[in-house]
């Protein structure tokens, strides 16, 4: 009598599935997998970036070559991309651009490039570019609605209307040529944060806004809702994020259009982490589909598969995050007392000063590998916030830099060396940037012309480092106005 094998508890599998077949099932269910996930990733392609599938699958295995992206990544020609955020239908004002951001990036022949993020305030009074005829001072998150609305040289039904006003407007307040452009409204950025699932946010500081809208005044909602965040690590859904973007009367610091733009900023650091993250990856379609109903861009899928590949590797924490506001070029109106409205202006009519930081915005990398520390004093006679301003805008900038507070007035702007040669391309970066020579002091100062550091930054560089002593020249530019924050 034949006794029948006893199947062992350990052998869960049916008998009929052998080694090879369940080889050829996995890459079976992998291939339609693949195939399932790329038709829906062309479609979304062809969806956000208004082309049809079969010309965005061709476009995205070119890889981004060619494209005006890769041109002038291979020239180490520095690129320019605006974003603008604004509420779209449905909002009050459906495109004020509330969110202003140009993201700056300068290609290097030896390793990544570097990324500076400058956010504008909405509320700054600028000249509009429109047709001369019609030109006009506004806010400028009025710059993009304008275009919008047909009151630039295309008619507002053009997707590229607004940009076409708002560019020409900052391009004329920054000094700088815009290459590329993106509108994203409310809705795509919820969507874009649900489609990857959520993102991690370390917020700051603490803080609750009583004065957030509840809803929009055009849909009969003009009641305001109170809003709270706690300091720390937070995952944030879409909603969430925008709230915490658009806040604009927080308690303490984050009330600020300084701390709105730096929470802005965190948001894209943020989404751009999770969405170029594996568990991103596969969110992929989603993500597009959900920008493609609510973004408008004049960047085709190989400037994007260019961008990306040229900053994807980018360490967020080496990211420029500057705000230009009333800490710095700007100072506000004093409202209510001195104006009707809330406004913000440049200091410098000319923009000149304005121009030349953003046209310097990256130090040199041999300058930021030195780890110098740098000193600024405030010898301007001016009592006009020049030491701290400096300070924190090269602090913004990578550089470690503290505030020296008020000296002796100087008439010319100093950079002394105070390393001993460690520090020296630091020093002649600085002296390059403000237009003098490097100075070395010998103690005691042997003439006029070669000037000694202040006690306090002697004893605060006592082992080496860079003072750079802001003489009258440099404030010339806020004279006859209030003062930085009145």
């Amino acid at each position: 009598m034949t006794r029948r094998r006893r199947r062992s508890t350990y052998d869960v599998l049916p008998q009929w599935l052998t080694r090879k077949r369940a080889i050829v099932g996995v890459l079976l269910a992998s291939f339609v997998f693949a195939s399932v996930f790329g038709v829906r990733l062309s479609f979304a392609l062809g969806k956000a970036f208004r082309t049809d599938p079969v010309s965005a699958v061709i476009a995205a295995l070119q890889g981004g070559n060619g494209s005006s992206i890769d041109v002038k990544h291979r020239n180490l020609s520095r690129i320019n991309i605006m974003l603008y955020g604004y509420g779209g239908d449905g909002h009050n004002g459906a495109y004020l651009a509330d969110s202003i951001m140009l993201i700056s990036i300068q290609p290097s022949n030896s390793g990544l490039p570097q990324v500076a993020e400058i956010s504008l305030p909405r509320d700054w009074y600028v000249p509009i570019a429109l047709p001369s005829a019609r030109a006009r001072f506004g806010r400028i998150n009025e710059a993009y609605a304008d275009g919008k609305l047909g009151y630039g040289a295309l008619p507002g039904t053009q997707p590229d209307a607004g940009a076409a006003v708002a560019n020409a407007t900052i391009e004329h307040l920054l000094g700088i040529h815009i290459d590329h452009w993106v509108g994203v409204d409310f809705r795509a950025f919820k969507a874009a944060v649900d489609a990857v699932g959520g993102i991690d946010v370390t917020v700051v500081n603490s803080f609750t806004d009583s004065a957030y809208p509840h809803g929009e005044c055009d849909l009969g909602d003009c009641s305001y809702e109170t809003v709270h965040f706690n300091a720390g690590p937070q995952h944030m859904n879409g909603t969430t994020a925008l709230i915490f973007a658009r806040s604009r009367h927080g308690t303490g610091a984050e009330g600020s259009d300084f701390a709105r733009s730096r929470r802005q900023q965190l948001i894209i650091a943020a989404l751009k982490q999770k969405a170029v993250s594996l568990g991103g990856i596969g969110n992929l379609p989603d993500l597009l589909n959900a920008l493609g109903d609510n973004v408008v861009t004049d960047l085709k899928i190989g400037d994007v598969e260019a961008l990306f590949g040229l900053v994807k590797d980018v360490d967020v924490s080496k990211v420029e995050h500057i705000s230009i506001d009333n800490t710095n070029f700007l100072y506000t109106c004093n409202y209510p007392s001195a104006c009707g409205a809330y406004y913000m202006f440049a200091h410098d009519s000319t923009f000149q000063s304005l121009d030349h930081f953003v046209a310097g915005v990256f130090a040199r990398t041999d300058a930021l590998a030195e780890h110098a520390r740098v000193m600024f004093e405030d010898a301007s006679g001016r009592g006009l916030g020049a030491s701290v301003r400096w300070a924190s805008l090269l602090t913004s900038m990578g550089i470690s830099a503290i505030d020296g507070g008020r000296v002796a007035t100087s008439a010319a702007t100093q950079v002394i060396d105070l390393s001993g040669g460690a520090d020296a391309r630091t020093a002649q970066w600085l002296a390059a940037y403000f237009g003098v020579q490097v100075t070395k002091p010998t103690p005691p100062p042997t003439s006029l012309g070669t000037p000694a550091p202040s006690a306090t930054a002697a004893a605060a560089l006592v082992n080496g480092g860079v003072v750079v002593v802001l003489g009258s020249a440099e404030e010339s530019a806020f004279l006859g106005h209030p003062g930085i924050g009145s």
